[in-house]
């Protein structure tokens, strides 16, 4: 069996690793009619795309799937090898940029352009996948997609680069947060969690870079928390693990955006892959996962108190610290590896 994976898609993003091992692991031949939009800028990519794709139609693909982001491939993809194609929407640009991120208004040209392209796309494919219910639910209230094309598919973690590692933990207590410091994160609430913490022996780690940076390190400065909050530029996805295996908790996302409500995010399946113990919002997202009060130490959105004294409870106590991340690992064993996703996948589209 041959899958072509089609796009401007950057195949070392979590989700697109994933499937990719997932299909090989399932004994799929993988092919990439893929062009890389740094090196090709504009309108240039997608006429170097349509000749890759023009090539690559003469060989027989069992199934053509349009990598994230997508959107503004799926047309061509759809011209160039027919109805059938699956599109992993996997967001909503105009949800993203308008409401969660707020680049834009929703009546603004570039708010109108993104909602016409999440349409647009998601009605030309022949599937369309999600990666919560919530989010397929968007879609079809928001863009009147069909429910019959939809397919979930959780978004797991690459098992190569995220595993268990026999590291010694921190000696000062480490909690540990990872991500692009958009919106739906709660980084803010993140912090203010450690002001409110800042005179219990505790270390926070914050990695990663993007739109609020800049507001979180002054946030930081003005409460004086440099000393407790270790702040580190963007890494490669490679290192991530280094920094979390010596960690004794791991934080997921906390923002109170609708969208952080449907999302559960890549750092979530990482640490569950890792055996880590997890603090994250409760949100409808996360309750896609199985038992997840049991799995996860849940709080509520944009409280930084209630982040706090989990944070504070699972320091003392060792025991329910250890039993999260044995839940969590199971958990990603049994239900989240690469080939168990795509495995379901498979079977969803042959049954469809």
């Amino acid at each position: 069996m041959k899958v072509c994976f089609f796009g401007i898609y950057d195949p070392k993003y979590a989700r697109n690793r994933v499937l990719y091992e997932g299909f090989t692991r399932n004994g799929w031949e993988v092919s990439e009619v893929r062009v890389d939009p740094r090196k090709y800028r504009g309108f240039r990519k997608y006429v170097e795309l349509a000749k890759l794709g023009m090539r690559a139609r003469r060989e027989k693909f069992d199934l053509v799937l349009v990598c994230f982001p997508g959107q503004t491939t799926l047309p061509l993809a759809r011209l160039i090898f027919g109805k059938n194609v699956v599109f992993d929407a996997f967001l909503s640009l105009y949800d993203s940029n308008v409401f969660d991120r707020q680049v834009y208004g929703p009546w603004s040209i570039r708010g109108r352009r993104d909602w016409l392209l999440d349409a647009c796309s998601s009605r030309l494919a022949g599937k369309v996948l999600f990666d919560t219910y919530a989010l397929r639910d968007y879609f079809i209230s928001e863009f009147g997609i069909p429910r019959e094309k939809c397919i979930r598919v959780l978004i797991g973690a690459d098992d190569k680069t995220f595993f268990p590692m026999q590291a010694p933990e921190a000696e000062v207590f480490t909690v540990h947060f990872h991500g692009t410091f958009i919106p739906l994160q709660g980084i803010a609430h993140i912090v203010e969690a450690a002001n409110i913490l800042r005179n219990e022996p505790i270390r926070f780690r914050i990695i990663g870079h993007g739109q609020e940076s800049e507001a979180i390190d002054a946030r930081i400065r003005s409460l004086d928390l440099d000393r407790m909050i270790e702040r580190v530029p963007k890494v490669p996805i490679e290192k991530i693990p280094g920094y979390m295996a010596g960690a004794h908790v791991v934080l997921g996302i906390f923002g109170d955006t609708e969208k952080a409500k449907r999302a559960i995010p890549n750092k979530v399946y990482e640490a569950m892959a890792m055996g880590k113990a997890i603090i994250t919002a409760d949100a409808r997202g996360i309750h896609e996962l199985s038992g997840a009060r049991d799995v996860f130490a849940l709080v509520p959105a944009a409280d930084p108190q209630a982040l706090a004294s989990a944070i504070l409870e699972l320091k003392n106590n060792e025991g329910r610290r250890r039993a999260l991340g044995e839940a969590a690992r199971l958990l990603f064993e049994c239900e989240l590896l690469p080939e168990r996703l795509v495995a379901r996948l498979l079977e969803e589209l042959h049954t469809s």
